[in-house]
């Protein structure tokens, strides 16, 4: 379906972008491949197109077709990434700077103490109010 909504694709961006053109079904039948040319592999394909936001398709009367086409279709294409690359983000996560202990340590002993003025400050009011 790709290289069909592909060739469709060109041959609409062929005539222009950005406004509504008329298109007759044999000249849109002459973008599919010769063993799928049929109106359902047509309009399978438009539907495609529509939905994927490439063209639209304000109407289709007998075997003349209305379309807008707004940009040139694109397959995606899926790529696994290379066992090199995959490596090497490996590598990266472990290669971060660690953080030293001693960081650990203060950061207890700041927050014990800071529990203790506050408890302190707290026992002060109660006794005083």
């Amino acid at each position: 379906m790709e290289e069909i909504c592909t060739n469709l694709s060109a041959q609409l961006c062929e005539a222009g972008t950005g406004g509504y053109k008329i298109f007759y079904e044999e000249e849109l039948l002459d973008a599919l491949p010769e063993d799928m040319r049929n109106r359902e592999t047509l309009e399978a394909a438009l539907k495609n197109l529509t939905g994927g936001g490439y063209i639209d398709v304000k109407y289709a009367r007998g075997n003349a077709f209305c379309i807008c086409s707004y940009r040139r279709y694109e397959p995606v294409i899926k790529e696994e990434p290379a066992a090199e690359d995959a490596a090497a983000d490996t590598v990266a996560v472990y290669d971060t700077p660690s953080i030293p202990k001693k960081f650990y340590a203060i950061s207890a002993l700041c927050a014990f103490a800071g529990g203790a003025v506050g408890g302190c400050v707290a026992a002060v009011l109660g006794a005083v109010l």
